[in-house]
């Protein structure tokens, strides 16, 4: 009976990735539309937010009950997979045309993670650390928002924001009901291996670890197939600024938490970032000779990590 639920919760899990990341990745474009912003922005920002939800929540409720575990190391680690996993099987199936917007919201990336190490170096974040983060984070959507929903030419602007917020708040249920689908994944996925005997680790590693990246990744293929590369790449940097602003600045705030990576970890999330942001720099996308990269990359991270090396 039980493999029959397990089995039941992947394939209703799956279902529900499908059907909604189609119906998101169509929702994206209209509300852009709407707005007369690029779809790119509404990704960074609205989707990132849904896809984010599940950490959000998680942090926050672990900083509460005082269970905050390694904050960095998860941070990074979340940071590493959406870029060499989810950016890299996305740019495999379709080379990725982003456009200049991505590479100057990825190196707001490169520069939230920089702050948020900055702020790590004394092996803690306290308050007012978790405070500073959110007020970056809140510069960065002002600074968004003057740049791309509002533009004046000589005191006139050029557009308005015509989306309605029942537009907005589909995108999230989207997002969300995405979120839900992987869960059931890895609820089911989880279940089954443990039931068939496979290490504790080898399960964390891949199953949980793919599966909390589902909605990004469905996303992101998503976009890929539809030649909506903006919608990709928009997606993974704003969650890993969301990761490295919002879901530490918000635990932080309630708690001062540990933080903790290893130095190996530091240098796989910079080979995947800093080749990324010169990719965007170069050519406005990722093309399939990166993504095979970044899925090279990841492998080499799951051998280090099976072999027991700390990260």
């Amino acid at each position: 009976m039980g493999v029959l639920v397990w089995s039941l919760s992947i394939v209703f899990g799956i279902i529900l990735l499908v059907i909604f990341g189609d119906r998101l990745s169509d929702k994206i474009v209209e509300v852009a539309g709407k707005a007369g912003v690029s779809p790119l922005i509404i990704s960074l920002v609205v989707i990132s937010l849904a896809t984010t939800l599940p950490e959000i929540t998680t942090s926050t409720m672990a900083s509460l009950t005082g269970a905050e575990g390694i904050a960095l190391g998860n941070a990074l680690g979340s940071i590493f997979a959406n870029i060499a996993l989810v950016l890299g099987l996305a740019s495999v199936i379709k080379p990725l045309k982003a456009g200049s917007a991505a590479y100057e919201n990825s190196l707001v990336m490169l520069g939230s993670l920089g702050f948020l190490m900055l702020l790590s170096v004394d092996g803690s974040l306290s308050r007012l650390d978790g405070a500073l983060l959110l007020t970056a984070y809140a510069l960065y959507l002002r600074w968004l928002y003057k740049k791309h929903f509002v533009v004046g030419v000589k005191g006139e602007e050029k557009h308005h924001v015509r989306a309605m917020p029942q537009d907005y708040a589909l995108l999230l249920i989207y997002g969300g009901l995405m979120v839900i689908g992987a869960r059931l994944v890895v609820y089911g996925g989880r279940n089954i291996a443990e039931a068939l005997g496979v290490a504790e680790y080898v399960i964390g590693a891949t199953i949980v670890a793919v599966g909390t990246s589902l909605p990004e990744m469905t996303n992101a293929i998503y976009g890929a197939l539809r030649e909506r590369g903006s919608i990709s790449v928009g997606n993974i940097i704003g969650a890993n600024i969301m990761n490295a602003l919002v879901v530490l600045g918000l635990a932080s705030l309630i708690r001062p938490i540990p933080t903790g990576a290893s130095t190996l970890t530091i240098i796989l999330v910079l080979m995947a970032m800093l080749p990324m942001i010169w990719e965007l720099k170069r050519s406005g996308g990722l093309d399939r000779k990166i993504g095979v990269y970044f899925l090279v990359l990841y492998a080499v991270y799951l051998v280090l990590l099976f072999s027991g090396t700390e990260l």
